[in-house]
């Protein structure tokens, strides 16, 4: 029997970036399964045989490195860091983990793929970037908040949107402005964001808990680093442009169609020759954009900051609407000592909205009046002092008739005289920021407290002109409005992290976090003007007749205890498991508290001996399940109560709502299935998920002999399910030294069902029931036009039902619903039944996906980025309004209106006053019902990197680095859809979806920029 010669080495591994060691590093001898890890400092100690000549070091985001053994028993190992795998760090909640050791499905979305861009907000540039994620920007006008849902719809009637936590603390982000879109998220500069990470299946977001159920968004911003002060100045100038405009009537042609629909009806002409008056210059333009990004960052090994200041001023493609940012940040950490450390961010944000009207059928709506506006009228008359040199009417009451013997249909206003004279205008003072405090208590085990702040100052104010257009009725108006809101966030954690027996890794977190709202809103109006100078800044006392004044308050608490255990065995056997008791003020004593779980478990194949391939060099699979809440049921939910009433009496109280002490939280069970794989080059994920949605919130019917307010009650009786399947492929396609090609490539494809609701939920265009999608285009069938006469028909049962377009014999009315009989088209002698509904096309896509492709050629980069989407149909009700039989112009294919027998078109005998009969204005139709699908390049970016050796010479080394770049966004579209875009959605709650109605256009935007570094 013989014994082989051992000795036993022992060493710190540390790196530059960490000096002071790094825990959890794998050390093996080289060809062989014996190693060790190192501990909390980065020590390690291993016994080898005595002819071990070689020790290999990993860590992910580190280069492996093997080391070669001397007669030394001592082996100290300075790592370098891997910039290429310094994404596989994650942000989890209240953490940080491995994303090798990750059993949950996280994706991670990079900063610098989105920071120059020319955008209103950080998350309208998540679309595509990663699976499961939908982000929809419904319009072109700045402010408005982007529609973002991960793995589906995951409410009905409450609150939809993910949860977004910056450094660690959940932000307000409601919308504080009640006279144009201001979204909270404009407020935060993309310039100091360091990652993003999305929480999407139950596992990963379950550690949020009752605040889970839509996802979770994690956003760190940018810290200091050690090293001397590093200076960063990024800036980009550019032009927004919209992508499309309508196709409308030219003057000429407006006045042969307005004169045909009368003459029809049997009616005198009105419209004259006149000028040929394109409306849409009036309100679209080139609009100027610029940003500037000042950054200075570095540190001591004990403190580190990082200082920014950025603005940002965009005007939007539509005159008069414009936004400014001007932020600051200031993010600290100190180490007090080996064993205590200290940090702060804070940010402040100045930001201006100003607006416009954009209501999809409101006179003023800039997009509704620029499309049904008269263009065979001018927009300007110089002699008209009294009105600006606009063309209105003597008493303000409409547009200028011109040659025409009438004016617009509905009185439409000038637009050019109510973009230069009415003002809306939001104003926003952010601050958010964090401190903490972080104690290691004993070896492996840190106690850390954070408190964090979110105060929103929103201020609004509009103006409207008593000459014309809005404020005409009202002789002139003045709004103004403050909504502030605040929010307080205290967390205080002990995590526990240790490695034994060399093989067993633990990460254990335990925490408890306080949170408390309040939401404050006061407006004050006055109206009928004294004189309009009155209203150009402020409201002022005195100068009107008229006087409104209200407001609001609405307060929420919060508060939970949860745990998080994490386990590794020898890296290959992972598990994960949370819980998590929430409570909350909305809900009454006995459910105010709920409970939530998640567990998760993790299988590294690659990492059993058994396992030997050259072609694949990492294998995992993963399975989650947890069970998580949606607290965004409304203010105090539960609970009845009463609401100030105006009454013949005077001001009083009155019973508005009963209370239900059984109303709880809705729940989200969630399911998840995965692998991650690396094949050679190629990175693949893929997951299949289930979420299973009960409990939802719905208004229930009662009997009026009840007396109950509005004879509802709010219980939890609805369901519903989403469930899908994402893939996710990144490869290096080439590299050598001169070249490189980068993709990655995801979709996702995803169904929704609705299992239960108490009764079907209709809405004007949609319409929710069991056992279909939510929100399906729900209305009238279409059944074309009738060749002989020119008749529009429709679907009414089995049937079709043909509208006569006759005019009145004798004083009796002919324009009535007659039946349509194929054999004899030109019969209208029998009576029809009016058309009936049916659903008409589901709203919410069924695939979507993203595809980014980078090159580096020499000094030169460039990326290509392209998203996709489809298998969901659109209402479009913009091209429906622009067929009307009215007095105001068309879109451009009623030129193809039917004329004679026999011809074969989709557009009815022109009658004027028909709109309701010819297209069944009440309710979605499917004449205008078109599908969705659309592939989109979304940026293309181009740059060149001055060399580091002509900066070093040019510049005496002052300039560490310089790179110029040139981009275009939304630079292409492929679709077949008709209306201008394909994302264009008027309304963005769960019930009203896929309607075009209206719609300001997407924004392209060309820019250049330079990013340098001192």
């Amino acid at each position: 029997m013989s014994v082989m010669a051992q000795r036993t080495i022992t060493g710190k591994v540390s790196a530059v970036e960490e000096p002071e060691g790094i825990p959890g590093v794998n050390i093996k001898i080289k060809d062989s399964s014996i190693g060790t890890v190192t501990n909390l400092e980065g020590e390690y100690s291993l016994v080898v045989p005595d002819d071990t000549q070689f020790l290999i070091f990993s860590f992910v985001g580190f280069k492996s490195k093997e080391v070669a053994l001397t007669n030394s028993s001592t082996l100290n190992v300075v790592l370098d860091l891997d910039v290429k795998l310094l994404n596989e760090v994650v942000i989890v909640g209240y953490g940080t983990q491995e994303r090798r050791e990750i059993t949950g499905s996280v994706a991670s979305i990079k900063s610098e793929a989105i920071e120059n861009l020319m955008s209103p907000s950080f998350e309208s540039q998540f679309a595509g970037r990663a699976p499961g994620v939908q982000v929809t920007t419904p319009s072109g006008v700045l402010g408005q908040r982007p529609i973002i849902r991960i793995r589906g719809v995951n409410s009905i009637s409450s609150n939809a949107n993910p949860l977004i936590v910056i450094d660690g603390v959940p932000v307000l982000d409601s919308d504080r402005s009640a006279i144009v879109d201001s979204n909270p998220l404009a407020n935060i500069n993309p310039a100091d964001i360091s990652s993003y990470e999305v929480l999407k299946d139950g596992s990963a977001s379950a550690i949020y808990g009752s605040r889970a159920a839509n996802g979770v968004i994690l956003i760190t911003t940018k810290r200091g680093s050690t090293g001397k002060a590093k200076v960063s100045y990024n800036t980009s100038l550019g032009v927004n442009k919209e992508i499309n405009r309508f196709e409308l009537l030219t003057g000429d042609q407006f006045v042969s169609i307005a004169n045909e629909k009368r003459t029809n009806a049997g009616q005198s002409p009105l419209a004259v020759l006149g000028t040929n008056t394109d409306w849409q210059d009036m309100v679209f333009r080139a609009g100027f954009t610029q940003q500037h990004n000042l950054s200075i960052s570095g540190g001591s090994d004990a403190t580190k900051y990082f200082f920014s200041l950025g603005f940002t001023d965009q005007e939007s493609s539509i005159i008069s609407n414009d936004l400014s940012r001007y932020s600051f940040r200031a993010n600290l950490n100190h180490s007090v000592s080996n064993r205590v450390r200290l940090g702060t961010s804070l940010s402040y944000s100045f930001t201006e909205i100003v607006g416009l009207n954009v209501g999809p059928g409101f006179l003023s709506g800039v997009i509704y009046n620029a499309t049904r506006s008269l263009p065979n009228v001018p927009i300007y008359d110089s002699e008209n002092i009294a009105f600006d040199g606009f063309n209105v009417t003597p008493n303000g009451s409409t547009t200028g008739f011109g040659n025409n013997l009438a004016g617009p249909d509905n009185n439409i206003s000038n637009i050019g005289f109510v973009i230069q004279n009415n003002e809306y205008r939001n104003r926003v003072h952010r601050m958010m920021g964090n401190a903490f405090a972080e104690v290691d208590l004993l070896q492996g085990l840190t106690a850390k407290t954070q408190i964090g702040v979110d105060i929103t100052l929103a201020n609004d104010f509009r103006s409207l002109d008593p000459r014309h257009g809005d404020g005409r009725g009202s002789n002139g108006d003045v709004y103004m409005g403050y909504s502030p809101a605040s929010r307080w966030n205290w967390q205080n954690t002990l995590n526990y992290q240790t490695v034994f027996a060399n093989d067993h890794s633990l990460n254990i977190t335990a925490g408890l976090e306080y949170q408390f709202s309040k939401f404050y809103n006061f407006f004050g109006q006055g109206s009928d003007l004294s004189d309009s100078f009155y209203r150009k800044n402020n409201l002022i006392s005195g100068s009107f007749n008229d006087q409104f004044t209200g407001g609001g308050y609405t307060e929420r608490g919060f508060d939970s205890y949860f745990g998080r255990f994490n386990y590794s065995y020898q890296g290959k056997y992972l598990a994960s498991f949370t819980l998590r008791n929430d409570g909350i003020s909305d809900l009454a004593a006995g459910n105010k508290r709920g409970t939530f779980y998640g567990g998760s478990i993790g299988w590294r194949l690659s990492a059993e001996n058994f396992f030997n391939s050259d072609l694949i060099s990492d294998l995992k699979m993963r399975a989650s399940f947890a069970e998580v809440g949606n607290t965004e049921i409304g203010s105090f939910a539960a609970f009845g109560g009463y609401s100030p009433v105006l009454g013949g009496a005077g001001a009083g109280i009155g019973y508005d709502r009963i209370a239900n002490n059984q109303l709880q939280w809705e729940t989200s069970r969630k399911l998840n299935i995965g692998l991650d794989m690396n094949i050679g080059a190629v990175t693949i994920s893929a997951d299949y998920f289930k979420n299973n949605i009960n409990g939802l919130i719905l208004e229930a019917p009662t009997i009026p002999s009840l007396g109950v307010p509005k004879n509802k009650i709010n219980q939890n009786v609805g369901s519903m399910t989403n469930s899908g399947l994402e893939l996710r492929v990144m490869s290096k396609v080439l590299e050598n030294e001169s070249f490189s090609w980068n993709t990655d490539f995801n979709i996702t494809f995803i169904s929704n069902k609705v299992n239960s609701l108490v009764q079907p939920l209709s809405s004007a265009y949609n319409r929710t029931v069991e056992g279909k999608s939510i929100a399906q285009l729900y209305g009238y069938q279409w059944a074309g036009v009738n060749t002989a006469n020119g008749n529009p028909m429709y679907y009414s049962g089995e049937g079709i039902v043909q509208f006569n377009l006759e005019q009145d014999i004798d004083g009796k009315n002919q324009k009535t619903w007659r039946a349509y009989d194929p054999e004899n088209p030109a019969n209208i002698s029998v009576l029809g039944d009016f058309p009936t509904r049916d659903f008409l096309g589901n709203t919410l896509p069924k695939w979507q996906g993203g595809w980014s492709n980078s090159f580096k050629f020499g000094q030169f980069d460039a990326e290509i980025f392209t998203r996709f989407s489809g298998g969901n149909y659109i209402m479009n009700e913009s091209l429906r309004g622009l067929l009307g039989q009215g007095f105001s112009n068309n879109h451009v294919s009623i030129l193809n209106r039917w004329t004679e027998s026999g011809q074969v078109t989709d557009i009815p005998k022109l009658f004027t006053a028909t709109d309701q009969d010819m297209w069944q204005n009440s309710a979605s139709n499917s004449r205008f019902i078109e599908k969705g699908d659309f592939v989109r390049i979304q940026n293309i970016i181009v740059g060149y990197t001055l060399p580091a050796e002509l900066l070093a010479s040019a510049f005496d080394g002052m300039i560490t680095n310089a790179r110029f770049f040139a981009q275009v966004q939304n630079p292409f579209l492929f679709t077949g859809y008709s209306g201008l875009d394909p994302e264009a959605n008027q309304y963005s709650s769960q019930l009203q979806f896929g309607v075009d109605y209206n719609v300001a256009p997407i924004v392209r935007t060309y820019s250049v920029g330079l990013n340098v570094g001192f």
